[in-house]
């Protein structure tokens, strides 16, 4: 769980939830959260930026990843990120994994 101005509008925060790191963004249209964890390597995309169109950048290679459905969208991974859905309760915002 985070709070709504824990992750202000256009970032990407890194979370644990049940003991899963979770990369929690804040889009225009919402909040998405994929496995924080690249699937090109081991490297945390919460690290990384929040780009136009809902895609967060990986810090170490660049990979690309869309927050609302895990896909690849820019190399070198080629592997779908997993998502997990999310709720806002008032100023909270959860994540069910």
């Amino acid at each position: 769980m985070a709070s709504v101005n824990d992750v202000p509008l256009d970032t990407v925060k890194g979370v644990f939830v049940d003991g899963q790191e979770i990369c929690l963004s804040h889009c225009d249209d919402g909040f998405y959260a994929l496995d924080d964890v690249c699937t090109h390597e081991n490297f945390l995309l919460s690290g990384g930026e929040l780009l136009e169109g809902c895609e967060v950048e990986c810090p170490q290679h660049g990979s690309r990843f869309n927050m609302k459905t895990g896909k690849v969208t820019g190399l070198p991974a080629v592997i779908p990120a997993k998502t997990f859905p999310v709720s806002v309760e008032g100023s909270d915002v959860y994540v069910d994994v």
